[in-house]
């Protein structure tokens, strides 16, 4: 399994490159817009729920990767995610419950997304413990990996000076 995830980001930042192995020019940031004094206390309040995400995304890659280097052990997998669906699920539920300002409105739904897709994720890796599947975890490691995507692209608008691993 893990050979399978190294080659498919290999596969991805290798098809990143256009042809010829020319240098593709980096586009300009956005430049960073201060944020309003609500926009700030609304970053502030989801900065928690973004941090549980995190860890719980983590935590879901970690179980996963255990799983296949580990034995395959689908009691273990299974203990280890179910209660990261719930936490997911939870973050959703406070996240929704956040004043949210009309000007980051469209942020706020994309980071609901990314919640809601960790939530999937986690419970597509669950199936994976009571049915077997292993394929799957590849599709659930693509759903996180685009959440985690999208989630940076949030934390652009919201925080810009957080740390962004390589």
């Amino acid at each position: 399994m893990l050979t399978v995830v190294v080659g498919y980001a290999l596969q991805r930042e290798l098809a990143r490159q256009p042809a010829g192995g020319a240098v593709e020019p980096v586009a300009a940031a956005d430049p960073v817009r201060a944020l309003s004094l609500e926009e700030e206390a609304y970053a502030a309040a989801l900065w928690p729920i973004h941090r549980e995400a995190k860890l719980g995304a983590l935590a879901m890659a970690f179980a996963g990767i255990a799983y296949k280097t580990d034995g395959h052990d689908a009691a273990r997998l299974e203990t280890e995610v179910i209660p990261l669906v719930e936490r997911f699920r939870a973050a959703v539920d406070r996240a929704q419950a956040l004043d949210v300002p009309a000007s980051v409105r469209e942020v706020h739904e994309r980071y609901l997304g990314v919640l809601a897709s960790y939530e999937h994720a986690a419970q597509v890796t669950v199936e994976v413990a009571r049915d077997g599947g292993d394929e799957r975890l590849i599709d659930a490691q693509e759903i996180s990996f685009r959440a985690g995507e999208d989630a940076l692209r949030v934390g652009d608008v919201l925080w810009p000076g957080e740390y962004k691993p390589h």
